[in-house]
């Protein structure tokens, strides 16, 4: 299968400088919360004072006592509380918000599953990374190694280890093996991957609270919606307020991105050069390319799962599979656009992740001959694959989706295949040597073309 024998391969000591911007990033990353509260304190602090000095003083203004003038001190004195406390709120609300309950991803038991942790632990061998606890399964096009408990593990080894199963589907168990070593070796990179799991949390905190609505934001956003001209003032006011307070944490969200791009995208480079040693450098290219066209195709088909919910309220019963065979089917030409794409991708600053025709270079620079050599499909591992994809899809759909699972909602893989007018689906080949040449990843020579307007 691969070479049984292989012996562990010896990490590299960090630089001073990487070491140090490690610091000062980290650094500014813990001032960014410590900001986000000190604003916090200060709007709760002038609603508090705005109630206390200004509020009572409002109504004493001589300037009449008209219906009129008593609508003026109204706005006057209700807007700016309405208006201070709604951004308040707005900045109190996300430190006690928690996340939607989720349902716990599908586990694999070692004793049903052998080869699939045999892989693993293989793999953690080679690389000197602790092997999970535990591994477990979700519907996303990717896999990641992460503390089991959050902060709880922190300082240990307790990690867990998930892996989307349309991902699987579309590698070869050499291409998964890498992409399992890239996850792992960024464990190797000790302090820096515990501070980067610092770093993405706090990114992904301020992501969350900007990007993320609950019930109360839905009555802010209908708040004013009636037919009096003043109410509808207020409470254009309010929405005001909260937009502004979300504004002030877009802003920290991007400063940490900001900040955090460049030492992230540098420990992509480093977890990359694991992949190669597992993978090749052949193995690690191939898997690039395949990974664009299982996203391609995966984001067609999510199009059509829209369409189809809005007019029959039906889904495939089982999408790793359908992104399987959908991408064995794929159009050469189709397949060619999306590799050519590939070689346009450049990395922005705000990246967290390098473009994949960065990491392409990176690896034909390396040359990696790789320890796995296997190009069977990574499907092969599992005892019984399709029911276990069937599991994990309901799962995504009831989670993710909100959707019901029963038989009505389900449309069965084979009858998507006998619509699409083609023969079964035929055994995952291994991903041919893209047709992409190696000028197309010299910036000076593959540059999109000047617009006319």
């Amino acid at each position: 299968m691969n070479s049984p024998d292989a012996k562990p391969f010896a990490a590299s000591t960090p630089s001073l400088a990487y070491r140090a911007g490690l610091f000062f990033v980290v650094l500014g990353m813990f001032i960014l919360p410590v900001i986000y509260l000190a604003l916090t304190a200060l709007a709760c602090w002038w609603v508090w004072f705005f109630a206390t000095h200004y509020f009572l003083e409002v109504w004493q203004w001589p300037i009449g006592h008209s219906h009129y003038v008593l609508l003026f001190k109204f706005v006057c004195s209700f807007t700016p509380l309405l208006v201070g406390a709604a951004i308040a709120l707005a900045m109190v609300k996300p430190l006690f918000a928690r996340r939607a309950p989720r349902m716990q991803p599908l586990a694999l038991q070692p004793e049903v599953e052998p080869r699939v942790y045999a892989l693993v632990q293989e793999i953690c061998r080679l690389v000197g990374a602790p092997a999970p606890r535990r591994i477990e399964l979700d519907c996303n096009l990717n896999a990641s190694a992460s503390f089991r408990r959050g902060l709880l593990s922190f300082l240990g080894h307790d990690l867990i280890l998930t892996l989307g199963l349309p991902l699987i589907a579309g590698l070869s168990e050499r291409e998964l093996a890498g992409v399992i070593a890239h996850e792992f070796g960024h464990f190797r990179q000790g302090a820096g991957m515990r501070f980067s799991y610092l770093i993405r949390c706090i990114n992904h905190w301020f992501a969350r609270v900007v990007y993320e609505r609950d019930a109360w934001d839905a009555e802010i956003a209908s708040f004013g919606s009636g037919d009096s001209f003043w109410i509808g003032l207020m409470g254009g006011c309010v929405r005001a307020g909260v937009g502004l307070s979300r504004g002030i944490l877009w802003l920290l969200m991007m400063t940490g991105h900001a900040l955090s791009g460049l030492l992230l995208r540098q420990m992509e480079f480093d977890a990359d050069r694991w992949e190669m040693r597992i993978a090749g450098s052949a193995g690690f290219e191939s898997t690039m390319f395949r990974l664009a066209t299982l996203d391609y195709v995966l984001t067609d088909i999510r199009n059509e799962m829209r369409r189809t919910w809005r007019r029959q309220m039906q889904l495939p019963d089982n999408l790793p599979v359908l992104v399987e065979y959908r991408t064995n089917h794929l159009p050469a030409e189709r397949r060619t656009k999306v590799e050519y794409e590939l070689g346009l991708a450049h990395t922005g600053w705000l990246d967290t992740h390098p473009s994949a025709a960065d990491r392409i270079r990176q690896a034909r620079r390396g040359a990696e001959p790789g320890v796995f050599t296997s190009d069977a499909p990574a499907r092969q591992l599992f005892e019984n694959f399709d029911t276990i994809s069937r599991l994990v899809t309901l799962a995504h759909y009831e989670d993710d989706l909100n959707v019901p699972t029963t038989a009505d909602f389900l449309i069965p893989l084979e009858a998507l295949i006998k619509e699409g007018g083609t023969q079964p689906k035929p055994p995952l080949q291994p991903a041919a040597q893209p047709a992409i040449p190696m000028m197309a990843y010299d910036p000076s020579k593959f540059r999109k073309p000047e617009s006319n307007s």
